[in-house]
């Protein structure tokens, strides 16, 4: 049958002491620093999880803040747009208005320029009258006749010229 071994005793002992020794050393401490291992990988997957969702967040801010600094954007070119186009209309209103005043005194010049000359001409339609009449009356006129004479002429004219 089997026979009883010393040696194959002591092994089994040895082996047994050893894993008692070991359980006591190593097994405890590589459990905990397997723990501890584990629980650091979890906070650092939930860490990293928590700065996703605050990235991921910070995303979502970024993009709407970026939507409304667009959109103020466009209101502010929308608003230069319609400023230029006001300022555009006011100014060409207020070139029609001074090619309206220079129109205007250029009409009011030239009125008194043509009254001017009309006078002009009356005068020396005039003096030609009475130097006509003059000479074929042949004789010299004193002055108050010559002045009613001058204003006969100059009414007649102005009936003609109106």
């Amino acid at each position: 049958m089997l026979e009883f071994n010393a040696t194959l005793l002591a092994q089994v002992v040895h082996f047994l002491i050893l894993l008692i020794f070991l359980r006591l050393v190593a097994y405890k401490p590589l459990t905990k620093l397997l723990s501890d291992r584990q629980k650091l990988i979890a906070d650092s997957i939930s860490a990293a999880e928590q700065e996703r969702q605050q990235a991921e967040q910070l995303r979502a801010e970024l993009e709407a803040e970026l939507r409304r600094a667009r959109e103020q954007a466009q209101d502010i070119v929308q608003k230069a747009a319609k400023a230029g186009e006001e300022q555009a209309a006011v100014i060409i209103e207020n070139a029609k208005n001074e090619a309206k005043r220079l129109k205007d005194a250029a009409l009011v010049d030239i009125q008194r320029e043509r009254d001017k000359a009309v006078a002009e001409l009356r005068e020396q339609a005039a003096t030609l009258a009475i130097l006509v009449a003059g000479k074929i009356i042949e004789q010299k006129l004193d002055d108050q006749i010559q002045h009613r004479m001058v204003q006969d002429f100059v009414k007649e004219a102005e009936e003609l010229l109106c």
